[in-house]
């Protein structure tokens, strides 16, 4: 044997192992490539329509307002001696609020008292000497006179006396109280502030478009007051409100309209200068298929995900009523699944993948 045919072998077998081994890295190769585009595929959400009752409405937001923050003004002025008024406290029309020094208003009346009996007592003569003729009539009318002034200046003193106790002018609950024991209280600035809190209100500036709504429609009009609370912590209040008035006329600076919604029941949950979303309700589509608005792209359109060859189907429906969360379907699409998420990158006839999430929630896993 030469050396040629010893070697033969040799080279046959290389050639198979070498054969074998580009055929496993094909075979691996080409498992991953398939994976990786498996895992190109865009995931999606999907749900079908819900059948619910689909309210139209306009949402505006705004601030608690007590309809009536009266103002409690001291008419005298001095060092306030007591003050029990405390901010949250409910109090009857008449309760004492604050107590101001009256030691100076006493002098007062004693000296006007003094001035009061003094001229009362001329007065007295000269009208006994007027009727007998013993004096003139101007006497009679000088004497009348400062009798008449004493009078008044002693009335006034008593007077100034009672407000150094400053009472409640309403029954309320007191909003602002921050006053304290040795201020001075002035007749220019009040010493609490009292509001009717049965009796709260919300002033919405609502945009000049919806004018006709709400003046044509304004017997037909659902009100509901929201304050939003704090998420985990508790429920949010909810309120139904009546329209009181809307103004006949249109800011031309704002292009808005003012429309005051009056709370109907306000409760322990509604406090003036509180944040409320009030949702002013004028249509209602009983029994009807919805879905969230999120489903619709840009341009109104959304896709139905087909579960036989798992790809999606563009389509673009005639424009329906929504609420601000949901819009209204035709039943047509009752039975069919919509794309609610990932539809901003899906083209018409690609096929997707679902999110497990959404297979576990709707059952088609």
């Amino acid at each position: 044997m030469n050396k040629k045919e010893k070697h033969f072998p040799k080279v046959v077998v290389f050639v198979i192992v070498a054969i074998v081994f580009v055929g496993l890295i094909f075979l691996v190769t080409g498992k991953k490539s398939t994976a990786e585009k498996e895992d190109t595929l865009p995931t999606v959400v999907i749900q079908k329509p819900v059948l619910q009752n689909l309210v139209e409405s306009v949402v505006i937001s705004g601030y608690v307002e007590a309809k009536a923050m009266i103002p409690v003004v001291p008419l005298v002025s001095g060092t306030i001696m007591e003050y029990p008024a405390r901010a949250g406290d409910f109090v009857e029309k008449d309760t004492l609020l604050a107590k101001i020094d009256d030691e100076p208003f006493r002098q007062q009346v004693l000296q006007a008292q003094a001035a009061y009996f003094a001229a009362k007592s001329t007065y007295d003569r000269v009208a006994s000497l007027y009727k007998s003729g013993a004096t003139t009539h101007q006497n009679y009318d000088n004497a009348r006179a400062q009798y008449d002034a004493s009078t008044a200046q002693y009335d006034l003193a008593k007077l100034q006396m009672n407000y150094t106790e400053v009472k409640a002018s309403v029954s309320g609950t007191i909003l602002i109280a921050d006053q304290a024991v040795g201020g001075m209280a002035s007749t220019g600035s009040p010493l609490a502030v009292i509001a009717d809190l049965t009796n709260q209100v919300v002033r919405l500036k609502v945009p000049e478009k919806y004018f006709d709504l709400f003046t044509m429609e304004r017997e037909n009009l659902v009100v509901t007051v929201t304050r939003p609370a704090e998420k985990n912590m508790y429920d949010d209040a909810v309120t139904s409100a009546t329209i009181e008035n809307i103004a006949p006329y249109v800011s031309p600076q704002s292009k808005n309209f003012e429309v005051v919604c009056h709370l109907d029941e306000p409760g322990e949950r509604f406090r003036p200068g509180m944040y409320v979303k009030v949702q002013v309700a004028y249509k209602t589509h009983e029994n009807v298929y919805t879905l969230p608005i999120k489903s619709k792209k840009m341009d109104g359109s959304f896709y139905i995900y087909d579960d036989k060859t798992e790809t999606v189907k563009f389509v673009m429906p005639e424009q329906t009523p929504s609420d601000g969360m949901n819009f209204i379907v035709s039943s047509d699409y009752a039975d069919s699944w919509i794309v609610t998420d990932g539809q901003n990158f899906v083209f018409d006839g690609q096929k997707v993948r679902l999110y497990k999430d959404a297979l576990e929630e709707y059952g088609m896993n």
